[in-house]
């Protein structure tokens, strides 16, 4: 199947008719990508959900949508202008494709419109016209079967899928939702009818010349069987509805969140902290400057002239040392003269012999000191006092002083970043009403949650009650089938519900066994992680799937980070979609907005180029971006369109070329 086009008319946010070229530009699927980009609200959901709708109407809300709720949603999808301005009353999907059947291709043009009256009914249309013959003898009812037929609405979730459709397998406890993939991908829930159908059967022929004791019994049993199982559904739905609107307010949550990070949440959600941290920075900045100038006004100032300094140490030695020398030599002088009037009362008329002795004991203490002018007359205590305070403690502190100020200058900077952050908070009055909108919106999907497992266990609950009543019916029935008049027709009625229990397990066994297959290629193909020697292993009776290594290590879905369940999600619906059989394109709405960098560099490079022969991707700009997409990706792409809604038209239009 290729998708040649598809046109709109006043559908959802597109204003007017717009018309899109869908075709690859080669036919062998070596460029199969066509590329739409589009910030959030601009219509990307839109392009998938016109093709889903064109295809399968109703059905896209579930089945069992009411015709008032269709037709209701139909109404809401007919594009609203704001302010006085007219609306349309009416609006179009169409699909042209190609696609093959029994070996011939067939060309398709579906249209399917609809319009309101003035009393606010919906009438809708469907037209299907293949090799340019419109199919007028088919009901509407027929002409849906038909294109139900043509592409099964199990089948094409496979192909046409979006963000949450990854979130749901990746997330989803148990595995209730590949359970449900796998039936339809096989058809087993026409299998299950078709056993239900046998089991109806079955019992209404199994009363024929029952006692009437027994006979009441079994249509009390099946009068709760009824009751019970009418409940279960009733819960079933009523869950269904709840999912549904916990889906859309899940939705309405992720805008919200989008748009607090636009007005910038982040910084307003720091602003306390950040008020906290900048008085924290100004009291250390205060007591930092108080030390400063605490040490500046004490010895710093001494380690800054360490020139003049050093001239005074010198002066004060020059000053000490003369000082000491003229007591020494006015010392030596007395003892001199004292010496020499003793000696020369012995050695008389020896004064020259008495003076050289003399002068040889003293020697240069007997010379006066060179003259040294005394300028501060210091002692050799105070000398010393301030010799320490010039070498030891004024560079002690000049070194603190210049630690401290290199710290103050790292606090400027930090003050200046938080003053900046403080800045960018957005002011309180414009925010604060959206994260009141978000705090309302999560408590509302707390009750929401708790609605939908009260739900999940009342329908649980129910579907035992009525299982109870099916086993007592039926062994009720084992002991008095024979005599029933339509005992053969009951066996063979029972012999093809067995066999049909075989079949669904045989089927189930060989397509699973072909699911294990591709998944393993390509989880292997897409993860960041080497897994060489994985095999998956999936059950085929509770579809548990364990991650089986070469080293005998089991990994369990749970087990993975949350990249990796995205990718193990990717890579479940890509296999699905090859066990199907079917060529169908792929359809893909904000494929890797939960993944990371470098898994989102995987699944670029390795699985969209390679996805199928035609692969629609819907993407945002922080998704994919071309200037750092890989040259195997941008050599896949078509044609490339961009969304852009305009706030004067208030609408989309779509433009060719991408952001």
């Amino acid at each position: 199947m290729i998708l040649k086009s598809l046109k709109i008319g006043n559908f959802r946010v597109y204003r007017g008719e717009h018309e899109i070229d869908l075709m690859p530009e080669d036919p062998n699927g070596q460029k199969p990508i066509i590329l739409f980009g589009g910030l959030n609200g601009t219509g990307k959901t839109s392009i998938l959900t016109a093709v889903r709708l064109t295809l399968y109407g109703r059905r896209i809300l579930g089945a069992k949508v009411s015709s008032e709720e269709y037709h209701q949603y139909l109404a809401d999808c007919i594009y609203k202008p704001s302010g006085h301005e007219r609306a349309p009353n009416s609006a179009f999907v169409r699909l042209r494709f190609y696609d093959s059947y029994g070996g011939h291709q067939h060309d398709y043009d579906v249209v399917r419109s609809w319009f309101r009256d003035t009393s606010g009914e919906i009438s809708e249309n469907l037209q299907i016209t293949r090799d340019g013959e419109i199919l007028s003898n088919l009901s509407y009812d027929q002409r849906q079967s038909f294109l139900n037929d043509l592409i099964p609405l199990g089948i094409a979730d496979l192909f046409f899928f979006d963000g949450e459709k990854i979130a749901e397998l990746s997330e989803s406890k148990g595995n209730a939702a590949l359970a449900d993939a796998i039936q339809r991908l096989l058809g087993l829930d026409i299998v299950n009818k078709l056993r239900a159908d046998l089991a109806v059967y079955i019992r209404s022929h199994s009363k024929g010349r029952l006692p009437d004791a027994i006979r009441n019994e079994a249509e009390s049993l099946e009068a709760d069987y009824k009751k019970y199982y009418a409940s279960y559904q009733l819960e079933l739905e009523s869950k269904e509805k709840l999912e549904d609107q916990l889906h859309n307010l899940k939705v309405e949550i992720a805008q919200l969140e989008q748009k607090i990070e636009a007005h910038g949440g982040a910084w307003y959600e720091n602003q306390a902290a950040e008020k906290d941290r900048m008085e924290r920075l100004l009291a250390e900045q205060e007591s930092i400057r108080g030390r400063i100038r605490s040490l500046k006004g004490s010895l710093y100032p001494l380690a800054l002239a360490p020139t003049a300094l050093g001239a005074l140490l010198n002066q004060l030695d020059a000053e000490s040392d003369y000082r000491k020398h003229q007591v020494t030599h006015q010392a030596a002088k007395r003892q001199a003269k004292a010496l020499r009037k003793e000696l020369g009362s012995v050695l008389q008329d020896n004064h020259a012999l008495i003076d050289k002795a003399i002068k040889k004991a003293f020697g240069q203490n007997l010379l006066p000191p060179k003259k040294v002018e005394i300028m501060h007359d210091l002692s050799d205590r105070e000398i010393e006092r301030l010799r320490h305070q010039i070498t030891v403690e004024a560079p002690k502190q000049k070194k603190e002083v210049d630690e401290l100020e290199q710290k103050l200058d790292n606090l400027r900077h930090q003050i200046s970043e938080c003053a900046t952050n403080l800045e960018r908070a957005p002011d309180e009055q414009r925010i604060k009403p959206l994260y009141e909108q978000l705090n309302e919106a999560l408590l509302k999907q707390g009750r929401l949650n708790s609605k939908v497992e009260e739900k999940r266990e009342n329908s649980k609950r129910e579907l035992r009650a009525a299982m109870d009543c099916i086993r007592k019916l039926r062994k009720l029935e084992a002991e008095y089938q024979q005599q029933s008049e339509n005992a053969h027709a009951i066996t063979m009625a029972k012999s093809v519900r067995e066999m049909l229990v075989s079949y669904s397990h045989r089927a189930k066994t060989h397509k699973v066994n072909e699911l294990q297959h591709h998944f393993g290629e390509f989880f292997k193909r897409l993860a960041r992680k080497n897994h060489a020697g994985l095999t998956p292993r999936i059950d085929p009776d509770i579809f548990n799937v364990d991650l089986v290594y070469s080293d005998g290590k089991t990994v369990d879905r749970e087990q993975l980070s949350a990249g990796e369940k995205q990718i193990y999600a990717t890579a479940m619906l890509a296999a699905l979609g090859r066990t199907s059989g079917r060529r169908l394109p792929i359809i893909i709405d904000t494929p890797l907005g939960r993944l990371d960098s470098a898994h989102r560099l995987n699944i670029v490079e390795s699985y969209f180029p390679y996805a199928s022969h035609q692969v629609l991707l819907l993407s945002t700009d922080t998704e994919i971006s071309l200037s750092s997409a890989p040259f195997v990706f941008k050599r896949a792409i078509s044609k490339k369109y961009e969304l852009h809604y305009s706030s004067n038209t208030e609408s989309t239009a779509v433009k060719r070329g991408y952001f």
